[in-house]
């Protein structure tokens, strides 16, 4: 039963929106007050990192913001730790000119090691990049302070995920591409988040068992993200090969809005099976208490992910690439 969370209204939305709730914390107003802050405390004040952070949390109403919308019944104070985390790791994939890399191992890397004690020792440098590490490891010790055996779920699905870039490649169909999208969207990661912040513990078997429920989510969110930033990403100078419609227009040499009715089609039958297999879910007896709350907040992560991604000006207005812009 959600107590730390409200449902969102919904019905203002084309016909066409998701079958997935979407909920929302109760502390918005707060959670939002926190995120902007803390953007303002950790950029620099007119670079591309600060104004791509103002832009990513731009709201165009009360029940917007994507923290509170993504784990809509997680405890406030982890909640901001999360938020801590989270915007740390999205200023790593918004480095800029300003904080050159000098070491000669990666960012990625040194920021991997971030996550371990026994690498406390490394010397980093003495810039931006520097200082995030710093915070990552102050960050690191609070959020294990407080959770050490959810925290340790987290250290292996960023594991997974940071070098995530390393696997990308000329995709031979699109199942081989979703089977890496699921994981290269953050599920897994956002997923381990969604555990800590609710201190939901569940054992080994209970993660096996729900695994491909997890991973169904996963897709979907491939899928939704790919539909949702299409608009932003065409114009994007690279290759794009992390969206199924590039993939689909490549492959199969459809023309641009086939391909994305393609994605969109496919899209709503992955959303069918989500549903399909969280009704099988919660129709079966013997779950535990904290298993059954993890699959309600999975739908809720997933309807607010839609929600946000809807509506977010991110997506519906999308930022310039052109390099000489600093939008």
């Amino acid at each position: 039963m959600p107590y730390n969370s409200v449902p969102v209204d919904t019905s203002h939305l084309p016909y066409c929106f998701t079958r997935l709730p979407v909920r929302i914390h109760r502390d918005k107003e707060e959670i939002q007050r926190f995120t902007l802050e803390l953007v303002h405390a950790t950029k620099k004040e007119g670079s591309k990192a600060h104004k791509h952070a103002l832009y990513r949390h731009a709201v165009t109403g009360p029940d917007m913001n994507v923290y509170a919308l993504s784990w809509c019944e997680a405890d406030l104070d982890k909640m901001k730790l999360l938020i801590e985390f989270i915007e740390l790791i999205w200023a790593h994939d918004d480095v800029t000119e300003e904080d050159p890399l000098d070491d000669a191992v990666s960012e990625c890397e040194q920021l991997r090691r971030a996550m371990y004690e026994e690498y406390d020792n490394d010397p980093v440098a003495d810039n931006g990049f520097g200082l995030r590490i710093k915070r990552f490891r102050d960050i690191r010790n609070r959020m294990k302070a407080l959770d050490a055996v959810g925290w340790i779920e987290i250290q292996d699905t960023m594991e997974e995920w940071l070098p995530i870039d390393t696997k990308l490649k000329e995709w031979e169909s699109l199942e081989e591409y979703l089977d890496l999208r699921k994981v290269h969207v953050g599920n897994n990661v956002m997923t381990s988040f969604i555990r800590w912040a609710m201190g939901i513990h569940l054992t080994k078997d209970e993660l096996a068992f729900i695994k491909s429920y997890t991973d169904a989510v996963g897709v979907w969110l491939g899928l939704m993200n790919d539909y949702m930033s299409w608009k932003r990403e065409r114009t994007q100078p690279t290759d794009r090969v992390m969206n199924s419609v590039f993939l689909l227009m490549k492959k199969h040499n459809l023309p641009e809005e086939a391909a994305i009715d393609m994605v969109r089609g496919i899209l709503v039958k992955q959303e069918g099976k989500v549903l399909e297999m969280s009704a099988d879910l919660h129709g079966q007896a013997g779950l535990s208490t904290g298993m059954r709350a993890y699959i309600d907040n999975l739908e809720y992560y997933a309807g607010a992910t839609f929600y946000w991604s809807l509506l977010a000006p991110r997506y519906a207005k999308p930022q310039s690439f052109d390099p000489t812009k600093a939008d």
